[in-house]
């Protein structure tokens, strides 16, 4: 009988020399060294049987005023970042909302009901949907920069493309905010698979 201690221990080996996440996002966004980690949280922390379903991760650095002049420095020449605010048909799309409500009135066309009373709990109307969805992103940063990157599946190891504007919706983005008052840079990482 063939033993399966060397595939977990490949497996856990594995596991162990894929980078952080820390480490993923300071190398995407091309965080300076010396930029210090001042929030950081993911759900779910590690991988199941499927992987990291439904990440969600939020990471805040804080640069030092020298690094901080020169990384906006690098963003305004570089025309990846787009200034604040973040306009709402672009949050609409990167939050998947359009099909998040035509799923949820979906759901009750094939199961033969009608849908509950539109704005109830069961049936939110688009713009609850995009409520909900904005109070997960750090919209209240009013002075600096932003840009969205997203890769369609497996968001930390795949390749990103930026998304400049948005003319489809997302199911996984990674939305990185300069703030130009703390001098911080803001991520959110979403996933919807």
């Amino acid at each position: 009988m063939m033993s399966l201690w060397p595939l977990f221990l490949a497996a856990a080996l594995a596991a162990c020399q894929r980078p952080s996440d820390e480490a993923v996002l300071r190398a995407e966004f091309d965080i300076p060294p010396a930029a210090t980690v001042v929030t950081y949280r993911a759900v779910p922390e590690e991988a199941g049987w499927f992987g990291r379903e439904g990440l969600k991760i939020d990471l805040v650095f804080q640069l030092n005023d020298g690094d901080f002049a020169r990384y906006v420095a690098t963003a305004e020449a570089g025309g990846d970042w787009r200034p604040l605010p973040i306009p709402r048909e672009f949050l609409m799309h990167m939050g998947g909302i359009h099909t998040a409500k035509a799923g949820l009135l979906r759901s009750y066309t094939q199961r033969d009901q009608p849908p509950p009373p539109e704005g109830s709990v069961y049936n939110p109307t688009k713009d609850q949907l995009f409520e909900r969805f904005c109070e997960t992103l750090p919209l209240e940063i009013r002075h600096g920069w932003y840009q969205c990157r997203s890769a369609g599946d497996d968001i930390m190891h795949r390749p990103k493309t930026v998304q400049g504007t948005l003319d489809r919706e997302l199911n996984d983005f990674m939305l990185a905010v300069l703030d130009a008052d703390t001098q911080q840079i803001v991520i959110r990482v979403s996933t919807s698979y």
